[in-house]
């Protein structure tokens, strides 16, 4: 076996070395299409697995369909750190729900050797055939890690940028300013009991409404994150324009994969039927009433700076609380299943 390499990551960060049985690694797991990323990184590993299913089941089995987090920081909302701002804690457990027990690997970068163990722990996940999922690549986004390439010191990752960018990482430049270290990888297959997976998951949807999902940070979540949001543009506070468009885009899409995953559920499941209709049915509501809102801030935007339309700004808190609204029916709805299930 070569010995490991040995390269300088930085001026402030400590020499790393990176142990390895082949000089690269490259497996065929790509990330699926969706505006969630870490749900799309989800699939990609999942189909490289054989264990692919479809993207609404994915969203609705993890909670993705149904987390929101309305980004705030220095006075400023609706930033597009929010659909990334999850519960990361959690992702493990809920990813298991899927058919594979995940495990996690979370760091902060900053510590002497959190870079060299994050190396390991990702190869040797990839050299028994297991893609990892990661954060903080090209982007403040999910990714699959698809393999390493040990001669130039870095992973071969495969996320929204990587058709510009190109695939390779290096180690010394991952992950960005923000420093932390997160990383989930399946470790093997588990038989999944069908109750307690669909239990889970609509707790975990009543979580993600009542804005469990995340850190206790002072950010809005959840069904009040977006009565929040309809606040704020009523408001004279500053909304970010390119996260607006971008959160309105992500939200919408996610709540329709949550619709299909109800519809999917209602109709396995007869004795459950009748709340999980109605909480579909609502879950569709909110998106129409979220669907003109994608047409007045279509995305990509114009870059960062406020909404500063008023007229734009007072019908979208009309659209968001309609939306919001909706939500909580959904939401009631669950409740009344689960006390059935």
């Amino acid at each position: 076996m070569p010995e490991p390499l040995s390269y300088h990551t930085g001026n402030t960060t400590p020499r790393t070395r990176w142990p390895y049985t082949r000089t690269m690694a490259e497996l065929g797991a790509r990330i699926a299409p969706n505006w969630t990323s870490a749900a799309g990184a989800l699939e990609g590993v999942l189909s490289h697995l054989g264990e692919g299913l479809p993207r609404h089941a994915i969203m609705g089995l993890t909670g993705h369909a149904w987390h929101f987090c309305l980004g705030a920081r220095d006075g400023v909302i609706a930033l597009p750190s929010g659909p990334a701002d999850l519960d990361r804690e959690a992702m493990a457990a809920r990813y298991e729900r899927t058919g594979w027990r995940f495990e996690r690997f979370a760091a902060d970068a900053t510590g002497t050797d959190a870079r060299e163990r994050a190396a390991a722990w990702v190869v040797a996940h990839l050299e028994a055939d297991r893609p990892v999922i990661g954060w903080d690549f090209h982007l403040h986004e999910h990714a699959v890690v698809y393999g390493y390439d040990a001669a130039r010191g870095g992973f071969l990752v495969d996320d929204l940028l990587t058709g510009e960018a190109g695939p390779f990482v290096a180690l010394a430049d991952w992950p960005s300013t923000l420093g932390r270290i997160e990383l989930l990888a399946p470790v093997e297959p588990v038989e999944v009991d069908a109750g307690e997976a669909v239990a889970g998951a609509l707790t975990t949807a009543l979580d993600c409404f009542a804005g469990l999902d995340g850190t206790d940070d002072g950010q809005p979540r959840g069904t009040a994150g977006i009565e929040a949001w309809a606040e704020a543009m009523d408001g004279d506070g500053e909304v970010d324009r390119a996260g607006n468009a971008y959160q309105l885009a992500v939200l919408q899409a996610a709540r329709l994969d949550g619709a299909d995953f109800l519809a999917d559920l209602a109709a396995a499941i007869p004795e459950l039927a009748e709340p999980l209709t109605e909480a579909e049915r609502a879950i569709r509501e909110e998106t129409k009433a979220l669907s003109p809102l994608l047409t007045l801030f279509p995305f990509p935007t114009g870059g960062h700076g406020n909404v500063g339309n008023a007229g734009l700004r007072r019908g979208a808190a009309m659209a968001l609380r309609r939306a919001a609204q909706h939500e909580r029916r959904a939401a009631e709805a669950i409740v009344r299943a689960l006390a059935l299930e």
